[in-house]
């Protein structure tokens, strides 16, 4: 079914041929990732903007990920870019593979990240394990444990990014990505809504993402409890794991929200 898939995006577009330089945001879950996304999906470098629930293991995986953007994307003529993020550890990543390619880690901290976590999965999946704050709490940390040990690994150079920047810096924060990524047209603060802008399993699929632009205010979920000891072990690890990843010999450009 899924060569069927990618036949079908072939022949529909033959453009999938054309080399793109990738993009691949590495970060975790409800970290403003969709924002970020669209943002970049809106520039007209830009092919991309959602998850695609992919790993990178070769070459191959880079033309999978072209072949399953397109079959449901017409291309933009301008592009040269192909954008995915990766925010869980059963979807491997060689960062190798970007070395041609723009990286870009991102953590947002976990008092309002767990609570998002939970706030989502009750209203998506309400039989998930997430919809409990210590089993989401639990993939908060083994996931930026992951992120911070990749960073530490990488032979890619890649931006880091304090993810609530993003909102509450946006103009500094674009301009910095912007320049780190090389675009020729700079990245704006409204965006464009996409054919997959809220629907499941694409990213965010709260109202907040079909505003069109980036809005300051956030929800903090202060009505979801988080037990004191496990959202103590959270902070601290992120502390950990921020430090990790700037402190990186590949950290080459930083967006740090307490600048």
């Amino acid at each position: 079914m899924e060569t069927l898939t990618y036949l079908r995006a072939l022949g529909k577009h033959p453009t999938v041929l054309k080399h793109y330089q990738p993009i691949l945001l590495m970060s975790h879950m409800r970290a403003n990732t969709s924002l970020l996304g669209h943002v970049l999906g809106s520039n007209p470098e830009i092919e991309g903007y959602y998850e695609l629930h992919i790993g990178y293991y070769s070459w191959k995986s880079l033309i999978r990920q072209k072949l399953l953007h397109f079959s449901k994307h017409a291309p933009k003529s301008s592009a040269r870019f192909m954008f995915d993020k990766v925010l869980h550890d059963d979807h491997f990543v060689d960062l190798s593979l970007f070395q041609q390619g723009k990286v870009i880690f991102a953590l947002r901290p976990p008092q309002t990240t767990i609570r998002s976590i939970v706030s989502l999965y009750r209203s998506v999946e309400p039989d998930h394990p997430y919809t409990d704050s210590y089993n989401a709490t639990q993939y908060y940390i083994s996931r930026i444990r992951s992120l911070a040990r990749i960073a530490s690994a990488s032979p890619t150079d890649f931006l880091y990014l304090d993810a609530d920047a993003l909102r509450e810096e946006a103009p500094r924060t674009l301009q910095s990505i912007s320049g780190f990524l090389g675009l020729k047209a700079p990245l704006e603060e409204n965006y464009k809504k996409q054919p997959l802008t809220g629907a499941e399993k694409a990213g965010d699929s709260s109202e907040s993402i079909i505003s069109g632009k980036i809005e300051r205010v956030t929800r903090t979920y202060d009505h979801i409890p988080v037990a004191e000891a496990n959202m103590a072990e959270a902070a601290h690890q992120f502390q950990l794991a921020r430090s990790t990843i700037i402190e990186s010999k590949r950290c080459v450009a930083k967006v740090l929200q307490d600048e």
